[in-house]
């Protein structure tokens, strides 16, 4: 079983969290969640059964997890869960709260590896995927 990704990802004010494990040999399968505060928004699960007993295996399925936990990260920043019926609501509330003005000790504030965007994530992610190789 090969360690996995997880990535907190804010989106449209949303904080996701997306993560991706490997069930290891004897249960053959990579699964993607993608949660919002404990609660699983969209699943991904791929079978590498029928590669089981191939050479390099491990560095096969770490390639599937990779490509599989980006594949998910690039789907949320295009809005393909955007009308998922917790997304809906979380906007709803969002858009219903009174907006204070931001102190001006609050407007130089630094952003921590937990608040980055989107993008930041994905390059982040993709640097450090291309160093692997």
């Amino acid at each position: 079983m090969l360690p996995g990704y997880n990535h907190n990802i804010v989106h449209k004010g949303i904080t996701f969290h997306v993560q991706t494990e490997d069930n290891g040999i004897d249960n053959p399968f990579i699964v993607t969640h993608l949660f919002i505060g404990g609660n699983i928004v969209a699943t991904k699960k791929t079978s590498y059964m029928d590669i089981i007993k191939v050479n390099e295996l491990e560095k096969i399925v770490a390639d599937i997890m990779k490509e599989q936990h980006k594949k998910m990260i690039l789907e949320l920043r295009d809005g393909l869960y955007d009308s998922h019926a917790l997304v809906q609501e979380l906007l709803k509330k969002q858009t219903e709260k009174v907006q204070e003005p931001i102190r001006e000790e609050e407007k130089n504030l630094n952003i921590d590896e937990e608040t980055k965007n989107l993008d930041e994530v994905i390059l982040d992610y993709l640097v450090e995927t291309s160093n692997e190789k």
